[in-house]
């Protein structure tokens, strides 16, 4: 534990240090979204409009994409400094990776014992570093906050499971899907309550915001566009590929749709046979990352579902896997090397330039995991219990 934990510190101070030695810029983070949420609360509690305009933060000026109801929720982050939320973005956050990796190994079968403990401090300075978690937190993000609540909810076991995934789904549309899930692993009462859950944040939003509500909820939820360009490189998801190969059109959104509908049918078909072979987790893993893929535009910290998928590789010890997380861990401080001054964090290699027509493969290195991701989750679904040891819990 303790070695991890100073090679995973080295990995991540490092860079940052010899980047601001030879540019003079120290990389640390900008917590640019907890500040767009402070303003979304401020301006519902002002009764100032969500959408119209884009809001002012800063020097700058940036929409608001989430639905009403997150508006609400971000009102108490309007009620305290800025400072103070910034302050609170890492150790928060590193609390949460802990209990998620926690979490994890518990339904994975490991006994509360003094090794869990030490094997989840190590495992979160690993996963600290993958580059969604790092960004995240950067940013000061939603997305690990959201994984915990649909985590904890849907393995919790408990008689109003549903109220967590549909909390999420309020907050942001793409938790969501975890209601096809649970009616597709036949978990209807849980699905139910997600979904009465979700309206019910729907309703809330329009009583609260009843003009922002009807703006947001009659289109400006489809519209990506109002913070980036879909074909820009920095949406990872089915939809950003397909925009880049093929320029964004009808065309485009055809093609995209199809693949959204097929990756959805495949993803869903293999994570409810790893739910029904006793793999809970793998099975809800499998779930998050295929919501990220078919969404119509999805950041790199966007892929935080590779957090518990670490985990389970972990345990799983596949060495293809192992490798390919390894690269997506720690690539981010290639820039480092390549001397790219820029000033966001290290996305890793997907912002790297083209080079020789390869930038087809490390520019959707997220998706290509995925997809061996389900690639191995389907193969090895009839060996519970020798290949995946350890993921199978009996409950």
């Amino acid at each position: 534990m303790t070695a991890v934990i100073m090679v995973s510190a080295a990995v991540f101070v490092v860079p940052p240090l010899l980047q601001w030695a030879f540019t003079g810029t120290l990389i640390v983070g900008d917590f640019l979204d907890v500040t767009v949420y402070r303003a979304g609360g401020a301006a519902l509690l002002h009764g100032e409009p969500l959408y119209e305009t884009a809001l002012q933060v800063g020097t700058g000026s940036f929409p608001f994409t989430y639905p009403p109801f997150a508006a609400v929720v971000f009102v108490p982050l309007a009620l305290v400094p800025a400072w103070l939320c910034q302050a609170l973005v890492i150790p928060v956050h590193v609390v949460l990776l802990a209990a998620v990796v926690q979490r994890c190994l518990r339904w994975m079968g490991c006994p509360d014992t003094r090794q869990l403990r030490r094997a989840t401090v190590a495992l979160t300075a690993v996963v600290f570093l993958l580059e969604p978690i790092t960004w995240t937190m950067w940013l000061g993000q939603i997305n690990l906050i959201l994984l915990a609540i649909v985590l904890f909810d849907l393995t919790a076991g408990r008689r109003w499971a549903g109220i967590g995934v549909g909390i999420a789904t309020g907050i942001k549309l793409t938790p969501g899907f975890f209601i096809v899930y649970l009616l597709c692993t036949r978990r209807f009462r849980a699905a139910g309550t997600a979904m009465a859950t979700a309206a019910a944040t729907v309703g809330l939003g329009f009583l609260i915001a009843p003009g922002d509500s009807a703006r947001y909820w009659a289109g400006t939820f489809l519209d990506n566009t109002r913070f980036e360009a879909t074909d820009s490189t920095g949406n990872l998801s089915i939809n950003g590929v397909v925009a880049r190969l093929m320029g964004v059109g009808d065309a485009q959104r055809v093609v995209w749709l199809v693949l959204a509908i097929t990756v959805a049918i495949i993803g869903l078909a293999v994570a409810t046979a790893a739910h029904r072979n006793g793999r809970v987790l793998l099975g809800l893993t499998l779930c998050g990352l295929t919501a990220t893929a078919i969404s119509p535009f999805s950041w790199s910290h966007h892929w935080v579902w590779l957090a518990p998928l670490t985990v389970l590789a972990a345990t799983h010890a596949s060495r293809v896997m192992l490798v390919c997380l390894a690269v997506l861990t720690f690539a981010w401080p290639v820039h480092v090397i390549l001397n790219m001054d820029i000033h966001f964090p290290v996305l890793g290699i997907s912002t790297l330039p083209p080079w020789h027509g390869l930038r087809i493969l490390y520019g959707n290195a997220y998706l290509i995991v995925f997809t061996g991701a389900l690639i191995l989750a389907h193969r090895e679904r009839r060996s519970p219990t020798h290949s995946l040891r350890g993921i199978v819990v009996q409950r």
